[in-house]
């Protein structure tokens, strides 16, 4: 009887920090019934990045199970780290430079409406620090952060103007996170973003009547209006 397997499958998994162990901890994890995986190989997709990999899932079906399970995590060293997926059969050319792309979610399994999603960007790779930046010549890692704009003409304004801040490099910069406690990370560069869809202003997130306002101005202050 034929077999019901398909061509090797990859899917793009970042972690939301970097350990020594972590590679060979998310093999073992994509690997487990708990991932809901199968057999694969696990590999960083640059030498500086530690938290972005690919893995090539031997199965299709075994990366279909992964992306049924909504959240994914592992413990290293004693510590929880988060592990978010992006399904991609090319990773390494999706991810080759930064970009952004927009996706319409008019509502979840519950019926409720949501704002629009937004990537901004996609991906980063991991890069080397310029000299504007605070440590020239040293590397720093690439990160992911997904904004929320609502879905009407204001914030269709809104999302043209960030995407020619982060055109002109303004979006981002390379310095110190207050939030992480470390040096030499990319951080929001000024231009504040709304990085969930609930919890208010406190959260970061939606409602927050005077968002759109407020990050038009600091749009304007980047000289971008």
């Amino acid at each position: 009887m034929a077999s019901t397997s398909r061509p090797p499958s990859p899917l793009l998994v970042r972690v939301s920090e970097a350990t020594p162990r972590i590679c060979w901890k998310l093999r073992i994890y994509f690997q487990s019934k708990k991932s809901g995986g199968g057999e694969c190989s696990v590999q960083p997709l640059g030498q500086w990045d530690q938290v972005t990999f690919e893995v090539k899932f031997k199965e299709r079906e075994a990366k279909e199970r992964v992306l049924k399970k909504k959240n994914h995590q592992i413990v290293v060293d004693d510590k929880l780290v988060a592990v978010f997926l992006e399904p991609t059969e090319n990773p390494r050319e999706k991810n080759a430079r930064p970009r952004t792309s927009s996706r319409t979610q008019s509502q979840d399994a519950s019926g409720e409406k949501h704002p629009n999603k937004e990537y901004i960007p996609n991906a980063v790779d991991s890069c080397v620090q310029k000299e504007k930046h605070p440590n020239p010549g040293k590397a720093y890692l690439g990160v992911q952060r997904t904004a929320y704009l609502p879905n009407n003409k204001e914030g269709k304004e809104v999302l043209t103007l960030l995407r020619r801040a982060f055109d002109q490099k303004l979006i981002f910069t390379v310095g110190e996170s207050r939030t992480l406690g470390k040096s030499d990370v990319i951080t929001w560069n000024d231009i504040h973003h709304k990085t969930s869809r609930y919890g208010g202003p406190e959260r970061f997130g939606y409602p927050d009547p005077d968002y759109l306002k407020r990050v038009k101005q600091e749009l304007k202050d980047k000289g971008i209006e």
